[in-house]
């Protein structure tokens, strides 16, 4: 299994979205709170939170951020869009889209802590992942 980190300009779209939520009221943008359909904790503690990630297909999940830092395990990628959003005035708005292949089954990778974003699949099977967030790593909001 190859290890791998996100694209720059997925990193980058997350860091320009993080950016945007620290200047905005508290609302709970935390993946299993505002994509519960699509994120399933299967394991959490204080060090931990590993995450079953199904997206179907077609669907887009709703906006979420990933405070941690994790690796995410691909068992079942597919093609997807990658939706950057930032706040204005309250609303979401999408900032940018970056369309992905699907990545090789087995593949890991890691990414740092993920801004305001959703993952379209643009695949005829469901995408499924399984993310280990590492909460000892910088939040990347209050």
């Amino acid at each position: 299994m190859r290890k791998q980190s996100l694209p720059a300009a997925i990193i980058l779209s997350a860091a320009l979205a993080s950016a945007a939520l620290a200047e905005t009221p508290a609302r709970n943008f935390d993946a299993v709170a505002a994509a519960p359909d699509s994120h399933q904790v299967l394991l959490e503690n204080d060090k931990v939170r590993v995450l079953r990630v199904v997206v179907a297909p077609g669907a887009v999940e709703p906006a979420h951020e990933h405070r941690w830092p994790s690796v995410m395990y691909f068992e079942q990628p597919q093609p997807i869009a990658y939706i950057v959003y930032e706040l204005a005035g309250g609303a979401l708005v999408e900032a940018q889209r970056i369309e992905a292949p699907a990545l090789p089954t087995g593949e890991a990778v890691w990414a740092d802590p993920e801004g305001l974003h959703a993952v379209e699949n643009r695949g005829s099977e469901p995408f499924i992942a399984l993310r280990v967030e590492f909460k000892d790593g910088a939040p990347a909001t209050p």
